[in-house]
């Protein structure tokens, strides 16, 4: 029978269900997120409550005992958001604590294609997401951008856009998720923001004419003799369009 744990989608909570998945005894064990668990009759489902020295022993023991790049790697599945990831980081420590740090080199083992191919893929859509953000201001010096990315990117933008933007008030909504970077010029967090929240600040606009002007800009500036649609959706692929203002 698989044993399924369940935790509360915190990152803490993640590293307590992996503490747990390694007292179970058991090659059996999945781990689930409370937001996208779907229950199994079939399986015997645990419920995991997030205990912070449960997690901090976790993340010291890859820190100190194996290394730095594989929590990285970790935090990544984790960030990929899916049952899958959070399971497969699981066997992923289970492999490393057994043949030391250097597994991430055996580039033949199923595992480790799986973990190198996920973290890629976080990796690249933060990477883009840095050049895909648009803002609208939604009140005086407040800057509002919605976006969909497919994974939990949001705590791979804070930095660079609170060092970027370091004068301005902005929300950036992860509207799936309903969870948003603010900052306020001093500090920045992500905190939940639900979706008809940010319905209401996309919405809304104190400058609607410089979004038409900057639609205009990028029409002007197109030109239609050497557009390539191919390779422009390979540098922005197509599902990131609907939150670009220029696209629109």
């Amino acid at each position: 029978m698989i044993k399924t744990l369940i935790f509360d989608a915190s990152f803490e909570g993640f590293l307590t269900a992996i503490y747990d998945s390694f007292y179970l005894r058991t090659m059996n064990v999945e781990i689930h997120s409370v937001i996208t668990h779907c229950s199994n009759f079939l399986n015997m489902e645990v419920l995991v409550e997030t205990d912070e020295i449960k997690a901090e022993k976790v993340y010291r023991s890859i820190e100190t005992k194996l290394n730095k790049d594989i929590l990285r790697q970790v935090y990544y599945l984790y960030l990929y958001d899916t049952n899958a990831s959070f399971t497969l980081a699981f066997k992923y420590l289970k492999l490393a604590f057994k043949y030391g740090s250097s597994i991430s080199l055996a580039k033949n083992n199923d595992i480790i294609i799986l973990v190198d191919k996920y973290c890629r893929r976080v990796t690249l859509e933060a990477h883009r997401f840095t050049g895909f953000v648009r803002f609208k201001e939604v009140s005086p010096m407040v800057f509002y951008s919605k976006i969909t990315p497919d994974y939990n990117i949001l705590p791979l933008l804070i930095n660079h856009f609170a060092n970027r933007f370091s004068d301005q008030n902005f929300i950036i909504h992860d509207h799936t998720r309903e969870l948003a970077i603010f900052y306020n010029k001093e500090e920045s967090i992500i905190a939940p923001l639900s979706q008809e929240k940010g319905d209401e600040l996309s919405n809304s606009s104190i400058n609607e004419d410089y979004e038409e002007l900057w639609k205009s800009f990028y029409k002007s500036t197109t030109i239609k003799e050497r557009l390539n649609p191919r390779q422009q959706r390979g540098y922005m692929p197509k599902r990131y369009w609907v939150n670009l203002n220029e696209l629109s």
